[in-house]
């Protein structure tokens, strides 16, 4: 219904709660309510009537006529959803301008601790990555801090959704070799990728399928365990590994797909 998706809207993006955003509606459309006429129009509980109809008036979205019975009109839509937005675009630039300062004071304060990491954690070679937000966050900072040779088998994710974090690798002066099935080979279609190929920065092949996608970084490999389950609920489970000799093997198994697969 027309009335629900209203409601829906103001829900959504105008921080109204449920009754809230079912009482304006009802404002806008019978100008005029006391607070029992709101019950009895609306799906707005007789005894939440008061307290909603002052929460709107709060939040500007309604002005009241003292009385002996309290009456609410609506604040026009136009004015007041306006208004709103303006309002919110303040307050976003300032949580944006609030975070960034507390970025730069949390780098100054963890600074010290940033560089005793390697004394600490250098010798934990393996961590296990859930997620598909865990697991971009790790492969991007695995393109930053690549120096020397970029390999990677994909089936899906990484051409196409960390294209930029590849090119700027490359550009920084790491070799790319990159293997794609041929689902992602369509989808790369006029990406940088596609022109860096062309323009002999990067060698690209096609294979029909790959039972181990993989990334490896100079001497980090990156890789998803199977799990069907949670590849659907993007909840893999991926293993990171630095470490010189699996390197080499998973090394070995790219240039068995290198061989297997056909030149763009």
């Amino acid at each position: 219904m027309v009335r629900d998706r209203m409601v829906e809207l103001l829900q959504e993006h105008f921080e109204l709660n449920l009754y809230e955003a079912r009482a304006y509606v009802a404002l806008v459309g019978f100008g005029v309510l006391t607070p029992a006429e709101l019950a009895s129009v609306s799906e707005v509980p007789a005894p939440r009537t008061y307290d909603v109809l002052r929460s709107l008036e709060k939040k500007g979205f309604a002005i009241s006529q003292p009385g002996k019975v309290n009456k609410y009109r609506p604040v026009h839509p136009e004015n007041i959803l306006e208004k709103f937005i303006e309002e919110w675009q303040e307050r976003v630039k300032e949580e944006l301008e609030a975070k960034k300062k507390a970025k730069e004071e949390l780098l100054e304060l963890m600074n010290p601790l940033i560089e005793t990491e390697i004394p600490k954690y250098g010798v934990e070679r393996i961590w296990v990555v859930r997620g598909i937000r865990n697991a971009t966050i790790k492969t991007k900072e695995m393109f930053e801090e690549v120096k020397e040779q970029i390999l990677l088998a994909d089936d899906g994710y990484i051409a196409i959704n960390l294209e930029s974090d590849i090119i700027k690798a490359i550009d920084n002066g790491a070799k790319a070799n990159i293997i794609v099935t041929e689902n992602v080979y369509h989808r790369l279609g006029t990406s940088k990728i596609m022109d860096y190929y062309k323009a002999g920065k990067l060698e690209l092949k096609v294979i029909d399928k790959l039972e181990l996608p993989m990334l490896i970084c100079d001497d980090e490999v990156f890789f998803a365990l199977e799990d069907m389950a949670a590849r659907y609920f993007n909840y893999e489970t991926q293993i990171w590994i630095k470490d010189f000799r699996v390197k080499a093997l998973f090394e070995g198994k790219f240039n068995e797909y290198w061989e297997k697969a056909k030149k763009v």
